[in-house]
């Protein structure tokens, strides 16, 4: 399913890369096969450096570049990926190497996003840094105007303001590429159908309230979206809503898609008690056989707890599993004619179980890889006025001057901004000396 992005949304420029560079250097390969990898990589490292979401920028920089393919004023050799410098026909600055590039964008980011110091050690190379209000804009939403002036299509708006109410400026439509990214990136792996029964027309068993049609469709959606947030995989649906399916399109429908694994689920009637799973005739010793015996393990370890009966494994010439291609399966979710399968089947607690492992034995049985758990975003720590860094009553152009030290990288320690009228020590005035030659021999 597409991202849908919220038009009021405002997303922080700090924060932790979500994507690794095999990711977003396919992404970007999608439109521009010779994209470099290297590239991605700089923009995570640099990105972890600074605090700054490196993916994201990357983003910005496809928006900025045309997937990296350039083609304007700006050219692939200046390393400049985000137009820095770059006003109509003049071409913008130029950086000596891929990373060079990356990290004037990541300080020019920077320097919107926060009213900081550089990280220790970090020297500055984008040129236009001490032209950003500090803080000015911490969301990629906010850069519109900004960094990008007006920030959005005249042509199609009367202000910024109708713009972004349309969710169409210029850091909105980097979040929409981000929000691609993510798409693609999750719509990697091998391909699941699932096959809720019965529809429409045709509702299936009934019993106790539960019809078996609607039962089956709330389940197999529950899976579909437990599979895609646990795991890396494609999932598609022969329904998502009421509607009636003949059995051989069905199976017609996974044939096409070119499925690895087929999932029918129902539910059960007729006298009887508890879950069973099927597989084609024949098939118990093969493929389906071997994937049936992960899946019915993992469903019974849910269904067992509630007090349910195992009915086995076994084998039928149903139509979906026998005409589908790949390995296939059918599961019988209890019996709704059943009052003590039913109550379990009505109970919401019980359902969600059931569904989580019903995701969890397909993840197992297909070997799927999970999904890494992204780690939480640090709290930002509250911004401290730059004139409650000095002793109090430290005049304002003192506080300016030694700021700009700090800027640039001459000083790192911020405990020298609680000693300003003592005198440097010498280890300290060769330390900025040193500095300042190094950033002399880059010119």
């Amino acid at each position: 399913m597409a991202t849908v992005l919220d038009p009021s949304a405002r997303n922080p420029i700090s924060g932790n890369s979500r994507f690794t560079k095999d990711e977003l250097t396919r992404f970007v390969r999608t439109v521009n096969p010779s994209f470099k990898a290297e590239i991605a990589e700089a923009f995570l490292t640099v990105g972890s450096k600074y605090g700054i979401k490196g993916d994201v920028a990357l983003c910005q920089s496809i928006h900025e570049t045309n997937w990296f393919r350039f083609g304007g004023d700006v050219a692939p050799e200046q390393h400049n990926y985000a137009g820095i410098g770059a006003t109509g026909s003049v071409p913008g600055n130029s950086f000596p190497s891929v990373t060079a590039g990356v990290t004037a964008q990541i300080q020019h980011l920077y320097a919107y996003a926060a009213a900081t110091a550089l990280p220790p050690g970090e020297t500055l190379i984008d040129p236009r840094y001490s032209s950003v209000k500090r803080g000015s804009a911490p969301n990629w939403e906010d850069l519109a105007g900004k960094w990008a002036v007006p920030g959005y299509d005249k042509n199609k708006y009367s202000s910024l303001d109708a713009a972004l109410k349309a969710g169409d400026s210029y850091g909105q439509n980097i979040m929409k590429l981000y929000a691609s990214m993510t798409d693609a990136v999750q719509a990697t792996g091998q391909l699941v159908v699932l096959d809720a029964g019965h529809g429409g027309s045709d509702p299936g068993a009934k019993g106790f309230g539960i019809v078996e049609k609607d039962h089956a469709l709330a389940i197999a959606l529950k899976v579909r979206d437990r599979l895609l947030a646990r795991y890396i995989v494609r999932v598609r649906m022969t329904r998502e809503t009421d509607v009636f399916i003949p059995l051989l399109e069905r199976a017609s429908l996974a044939n096409q898609w070119g499925a690895d694994y087929f999932v029918s689920l129902h539910h059960n009637a007729a006298g009887g008690k508890g879950f069973e799973s099927y597989v084609y005739t024949g098939t118990r010793q093969k493929e389906s056989g071997k994937r049936q015996d992960i899946v019915h393990a993992a469903v019974m370890s849910a269904l067992s707890a509630a007090g349910a009966v195992d009915r086995g494994k076994k084998e039928a010439s149903f139509a979906v599993i026998r005409e589908t291609k790949m390995p296939a399966i059918l599961i019988e979710n209890l019996f709704v004619d059943n009052a003590e399968d039913a109550a379990l089947l009505n109970n919401p607690n019980v359902i969600d179980k059931l569904s989580d492992a019903i995701a969890i034995g397909v993840g197992q049985a297909l070997g799927l890889a999970v999904k890494p758990v992204p780690e939480p975003e640090p709290e930002p720590e509250p911004e401290v006025p730059v004139s409650a860094q000095y002793p109090e009553g430290t005049p304002q152009w003192k506080i300016d001057a030694v700021e700009w030290l700090y800027e640039q990288g001459m000083l790192t320690d911020k405990s020298w901004k609680k000693q300003i009228d003592q005198p440097l020590p010498l280890w300290a005035e060769a330390a900025v000396l040193k500095r300042l030659y190094e950033k002399l021999l880059k010119l």
